[in-house]
């Protein structure tokens, strides 16, 4: 998800992961998608082979909270990679500046005190 150019992230321990695994992640489209299945498949290999004895229930507690951070993820990416409309934004810019300039002066014009009109300003 990270927009940076150097995307060299430290991490604790890489000794543990296949060097063509290492290159297939560095090399990959969708790293996180990757880094997700693979945890995946290590929590159904070690419940398979009981290293990790958990009930049903929580594992799918577990597989729903991973599902949970990726569909956050791919939100994430949504509106990083979807530009804001410029016309919109250029209409967006107009009104508060519109506003900023005529708020102060319809206050002024249509409130019979000066401290009324200062206190209406900032709360319009």
């Amino acid at each position: 998800v990270a927009l940076i150019t150097d995307d060299k992230m430290e991490i604790i321990d890489n000794e543990g992961i296949d060097p063509k695994a290492l290159n297939f992640l560095r090399t990959g489209v969708d790293r996180c998608e990757v880094v997700l299945q693979w945890v995946q498949r290590l929590i159904i290999n070690a419940v398979d082979a009981e290293v990790v004895p958990v009930a049903a229930p929580i594992l799918s507690r577990v597989f729903q909270e991973l599902s949970r951070g990726i569909v956050n993820i791919h939100n994430v990416r949504k509106i990083a990679e979807i530009p804001f409309p410029f016309p919109y934004t250029q209409m967006l810019t107009m009104m508060l500046l519109f506003q900023t300039v005529l708020t102060p002066l319809l206050t002024a014009a249509f409130t019979p005190s000066p401290i009324w009109a200062f206190t209406l300003t900032f709360i319009v």
